[in-house]
């Protein structure tokens, strides 16, 4: 891949565009051999499903957030927009780390139903929270990688009975 990018910048071209329309079919055979050996290297085969690679991981409230494959994760599905992924997740290993973490893409996905009641369905990556002790630091992780949006309770009589607390700006 790096042999490919530097051909890409000298062609000034994007990488994907590159690879796309002008990589050498060999070139493309020695990558592709590269990537096997190194999943088979860091994953005991090159057969690794996805899942087993891209992962979500949040351990603490850092604004510089770093991983650690022996700590949990969950599985993501997605990928870079860059590939055609709607639902963007840009993820890379880190010192250390065999796994691909992601810290790049889509942090909140929407649809939304206009007409005569607005309607929507939501997911944060990870949860609402940058505190590891609240109870919704990291309750959307599950539900973010499944890709299944929860209902948003836009208009005041679908909130009643899921507020926990209300917020008064200076009081």
């Amino acid at each position: 891949q790096r042999r490919q990018g530097v051909a890409a910048r000298r062609a000034g071209m994007p990488f994907e565009q590159f690879v796309a329309e002008q990589a050498v079919p060999s070139d493309l055979l020695v990558a592709l051999a590269a990537a096997s050996e190194r999943l088979t290297r860091e994953f005991g085969t090159w057969r690794t499903p996805w899942g087993e690679i891209n992962r979500f991981q949040r351990l603490d409230g850092a604004i510089e957030a770093h991983f650690d494959d022996d700590q949990p994760s969950v599985p993501v599905p997605f990928t870079s927009a860059i590939w055609g992924s709607l639902a963007s997740y840009g993820a890379r290993p880190y010192p250390n780390t065999a796994r691909w973490y992601g810290t790049s893409g889509n942090s909140f996905v929407a649809v939304v139903e206009f007409g005569d009641r607005v309607r929507a369905r939501a997911v944060t990556a990870g949860g609402e929270s940058g505190d590891p002790a609240s109870p919704h630091f990291a309750d959307q992780v599950e539900r973010y990688a499944a890709g299944d949006l929860r209902e948003v309770y836009f208009h005041p009589d679908e909130r009643a009975g899921h507020i926990e607390r209300v917020y008064h700006p200076g009081r």
